[in-house]
């Protein structure tokens, strides 16, 4: 089920992105789509074989999600960047293959079971970027430095 009303109303309680485990498929998330992509289709341009998303909880924690083929009609018209939705129920998978989009050792896949629901009154501090300092980023390994000063 794609949309459900009552799960944007729902006193049950919210868990922490940081908390996710392999150990339930339970969890009931308040998160902002940092980025959104779709994976294209080779044969057919306006179908999407995937849709992979950063979410972010209130305490500023990302965890990779992604949509399949099966699941992309029920969700694609529902989620857009920088809005904030209540979801529940995915299948949490390790997260060890690259490309990694987050550090979480974990990323969220939705199956037929999962819910989700747009929050438009609701209010989370919503940073879509990271910044650091210069000198803080490590260089890749295999670069030599010669170009700093």
């Amino acid at each position: 089920m794609a949309v459900n009303e009552s799960l944007a109303g729902s006193n049950e309680e919210i868990d922490r992105v940081s908390a996710i485990k392999a150990t339930k498929l339970g969890w009931n998330l308040v998160v902002g789509v940092v980025r959104l992509y779709e994976l294209p289709n080779q044969w057919i341009s306006k179908d999407a074989t995937s849709i992979k998303m950063v979410l972010q909880d209130q305490n500023g924690d990302r965890i990779h999600c992604s949509i399949g083929r099966t699941h992309v009609g029920m969700f694609k018209s529902l989620f857009r960047e920088n809005e904030i939705y209540a979801m529940r129920n995915f299948i949490v998978q390790n997260n060890s293959k690259p490309p990694r989009t987050t550090a979480h050792k974990f990323k969220l896949s939705f199956y037929v079971k999962t819910e989700a629901a747009v929050l438009r009154n609701s209010k989370i501090p919503f940073a879509p970027f990271n910044f650091f300092p210069y000198y803080d980023i490590e260089p890749m390994p295999g670069h030599v430095d010669q170009f700093l000063i």
